[in-house]
């Protein structure tokens, strides 16, 4: 989403002071008196929902900070409700609390592998109830308050980045008033690419770069929406994509998801003419471009919005020796007042051209860098023949979809939420590239392994690890993490291991779950003998080697 976009906090009506307590259940009698004694006893504002087919439509109306669905009384197990609720994308991250009988106690352990947050059998002492309701209450608004400083704190640094410009440009210009009122005006906004270039160059990753860079493009030549096409072989990608009309029509003022499509490098598009040519293409009206011209402007991703492109100009990203490595386009120009305006501005044009110089380093950059996790990848791949790249693509891609589904139980989103997922995928490819000095003679051993052998391969977790630690990046500390972490337990007891007693084993593990779920899967789909199961007496998951 652009920095200057307004964005509207999904939890603006909740009140961070008190308890919301949404109660579910179908024996009246019995809920009734569960929610007063819970209301009586101060702090917990009960709602009553005796429908459980209506208990996800009346959170989402009531907000709620918990949950707690009486199973008393019902033959419901409850599982059904909670589905439901884990799949609500509004209240999907709320603490859900079961209470049942003593014969829903077998129900416990299929309850907590759903996702449910706590799970109380009768008899239960009234106060018991009420301080684990609070207790979960208390977390859920206490992530809501990480979240809205988070937010806070992005918003604050775009607001910092805008102000020092402006601050840069009255200083300029009070030191060349005396200039020419349009020279200098072309000299403020050029001075302000410098900056621009400063600033992308420091952004590692790569889907933050490239989301940085559409939204200074769109902010220099104040326009209201932006896209990126990037080039892979004889296409281009349809990639990233800003509105800001359509933004502020979603209720969290982020512009709705784009799936991706592709289209070809040929003159018939306006995105594959300029990427064949090389040439910037500026349209005043892209419902008016003459018969004569080879390119055509597609109507159809405007209807299917409800959005009406008028004026465009598109740009290559082309690189030193002349390589387009995409098209940026920016679509209707506004004013500084934020009127409409039909066209850009030769001015702009040129300012555009600069930029898209400027975007190209900074992407070649991070190309540089995935290039070099690519050869590590493959350097592995030497090594180990069954470390693959699908594997490694399938483990990163696991990766990041836990994570996802972590980070959206919790209700984290936006920037820094994207910065972290990304940092993860790219850390997740590189965790088995310690392997490199693992001996052949056991890595591609064809029978099982010895336990003297098996603790040969053990360093490869240490040896991955130190790869990353000579003057760490953001995106090496998570690979350095990632690789030394990747085969601790869930309880902490994998190896390597912590004896110096400093982090417990177990808070450390907990960081590579995600990873630690996909590399199970690939110890269970495969047959090859180096890759033979072994379970520690007591230990709660499976290692591979």
């Amino acid at each position: 989403m652009a920095e200057d976009a307004k964005v509207r906090d999904p939890f603006e009506g909740l009140d961070l002071d008190n308890h919301e307590l949404l109660l579910v259940g179908t024996d009246f009698a019995l809920i009734r008196e569960l929610a007063d004694s819970i209301a009586n006893s101060g702090g917990i504002r009960v709602n009553v929902c005796g429908r459980v087919q209506d208990a996800v439509d009346e959170a989402v109306r009531t907000c709620p900070t918990c949950v707690l669905i009486d199973l008393r009384g019902t033959e419901l197990d409850g599982l059904g409700i909670l589905e439901a609720f884990k799949r609500s994308p509004e209240v999907g991250a709320v603490p859900i609390l079961l209470f049942g009988a003593q014969e829903s106690e077998r129900i416990r352990e299929t309850a907590f592998g759903r996702g449910v947050t706590d799970f109380l059998t009768a008899p239960v002492p009234m106060g018991e109830i009420v301080s684990r309701v609070r207790i979960h209450s208390t977390s859920y608004l206490n992530i809501i308050r990480r979240n809205r400083t988070a937010a806070a704190y992005e918003s604050l640094q775009a607001e910092l980045r805008l102000a020092n410009r402006s601050l840069e440009e009255a200083r300029r210009q009070l030191a060349d008033r005396h200039r020419n009122p349009d020279d200098l005006q072309w000299q403020l906004r050029v001075s302000g690419l410098m900056q621009i270039g400063i600033e992308l160059n420091q952004i590692q990753d790569f889907h933050t770069l490239m989301d940085r860079i559409l939204s200074e493009a769109r902010h220099l030549l104040r326009s209201e929406a932006g896209t990126i096409f990037l080039r892979e072989a004889d296409s281009l990608r349809f990639a990233f994509f800003h509105n800001e009309v359509l933004a502020h029509r979603t209720a969290t003022g982020d512009t709705p998801h784009v799936s991706s499509f592709r289209v070809p490098i040929t003159d018939r598009s306006l995105a594959g003419w300029v990427c064949l040519t090389g040439q910037p293409l500026h349209i005043p009206d892209c419902y008016r471009i003459p018969q004569q011209a080879p390119y055509r402007f597609d109507s159809s991703f405007d209807q299917l919005l409800g959005y009406r492109t008028c004026s465009m100009v598109a740009m290559p990203l082309k690189n030193q020796s002349g390589r387009i490595l995409g098209v940026i386009e920016l679509i209707n120009p506004r004013s500084q007042d934020g009127r409409s305006l039909i066209g850009f501005t030769a001015e702009d044009i040129r300012l555009l051209e600069h930029f898209a110089s400027i975007a190209t380093v900074a992407i070649e950059r991070t190309n540089l860098a995935e290039g070099s996790v690519l050869r590590m990848i493959r350097m592995a791949e030497i090594r180990d023949p069954a470390e693959t790249a699908p594997h490694v693509e399938r483990v990163a891609g696991y990766a990041a979809v836990l994570f996802e589904e972590w980070a959206r139980r919790r209700g984290l989103e936006g920037a820094a939420f994207e910065r972290q997922r990304d940092r993860l995928r790219t850390a997740a490819k590189l965790h088995d590239v310690g392997k490199v000095g693992v001996p052949d003679s056991i890595l591609k051993k064809p029978g099982r392994l010895t336990p003297e052998e098996f603790n040969e391969v053990k360093k490869h977790t240490a040896i991955g690890g130190d790869l990353f630690t000579h003057d760490p990046s953001d995106v090496d500390e998570a690979a350095r993490e990632v690789a030394l972490l990747h085969h601790e337990k869930w309880d902490g007891n994998g190896y390597p291991g912590f004896d110096d007693g400093g982090t417990p084993a177990a808070a450390r593990a907990r960081r590579s779950r995600c990873l630690r779920a996909s590399s199970d899967w690939r110890m269970s789909s495969t047959h090859s003998a180096p890759r033979a199961a072994t379970r520690k007496p007591g230990a709660s998951s499976v290692c591979w080697n």
